[in-house]
């Protein structure tokens, strides 16, 4: 066999598509996870413990590894559990050679199916009425100008507008400043502080390169950690949004070369800190860079408040 096999192609691949070139779909999705039943080993077809992260090109067996011990991992790992008795190159190519298939001459390849996030139901506190871009409503621009992110948000973030849904349709509307997780729901924080989110809570992904992840608890953490680093190359970057999401990581991130973790420098944040280092051996505790301070936006504020102190007096 020859031929050279690029790696970074390979990881591009979908897999939820390469299975389904294989013959085997998912049964449901929940966020950005597909779920289905192991193709992998003996299973009664009861509960689907395979997931798949598609964007993130990482899977895992929840119900345990089959005969090649392989339980997670990305589209390489995937092929070696599903062929194992091929040598690694010849599964580098029969990757390619199924993601290369015409699909008109695979009987049982069907497209990849949109399944409805689950939780979209009745019930939810608020919902949305509009969107728009930051900038065009005063209070939301002065409360991202004192957090100190203002100028790097208006990239990542949006004005939301939103009603309650328990009352009469006369109510007023509120607005706060959002950004979306990863079921397409809002997470959002008003110039008061409040915090909550129109749909169902989840985890924010914000892609980038897939060797790198920077965790976090919350957005304007990520953002303040921009604003001063302004990193060349964009890490993949989690935010939590509730520290109760912790566990939902761990298994997507297991498998990632660098991990950062920027977690509050409180008793919550360290906790989850030690829990996901714990799991993951090579993750790495950030939380010195901004030591005696709660988080990484409180280090960017205080920063801001010593500049504006320290500017001259101007001369009458």
């Amino acid at each position: 066999m020859t031929g050279f096999i690029d790696m970074s192609t390979l990881e591009n691949i979908s897999i939820v598509d390469f299975l389904s070139r294989l013959g085997h779909h998912p049964v449901k999705k929940s966020g950005r996870e597909f779920f289905f039943h192991s193709m992998l080993r003996e299973t009664k077809k009861d509960t689907p413990s395979f997931t798949v992260w598609d964007a993130g090109g990482k899977w895992i067996d929840r119900g345990g590894a089959g005969e090649t011990n392989i339980k997670g991992g990305g589209i390489v790992q995937l092929g070696l559990a599903y062929w194992p008795q091929l040598s690694f190159v010849e599964v580098l190519h029969k990757i390619t050679e199924v993601n290369n298939m015409d699909v008109s001459l695979i009987p049982e390849y069907r497209p990849p199916e949109k399944y409805a996030p689950e939780g979209e139901k009745e019930g939810y506190k608020f919902e949305l009425v509009n969107t728009r871009p930051i900038g065009s409503n005063y209070v939301l621009t002065q409360y991202l100008k004192s957090r100190g992110i203002l100028e790097v948000a208006k990239h990542d973030l949006s004005e939301v507008y939103y009603r309650r849904t328990d009352k009469s349709e006369d109510q007023p509307t509120f607005y706060a400043v959002g950004w979306q997780n990863e079921h397409g729901n809002w997470e959002f924080s008003n110039a008061k502080g409040f915090k909550s989110s129109i749909g169902a809570k989840g985890i924010s992904i914000v892609e980038g390169a897939p060797d790198h992840v920077v965790l976090f608890e919350g957005r304007f953490d990520h953002l303040s950690w921009l604003k001063e680093k302004k990193p060349e190359i964009l890490p993949t970057a989690i935010i939590l949004n509730s520290i109760v999401y912790l566990d939902k990581i761990i298994d997507r991130i297991r498998d990632i070369p660098i991990i950062d973790v920027f977690f509050d420098n409180d008793e919550p944040g360290r906790k989850c800190t030690s829990q996901l280092i714990a799991e993951v051996g090579h993750a790495v505790d950030r939380s010195y860079e901004y030591q005696g301070f709660k988080d990484y936006n409180e280090k960017i504020k205080n920063g801001m408040e010593l500049g504006q102190n320290l500017r001259p007096v101007p001369k009458r």
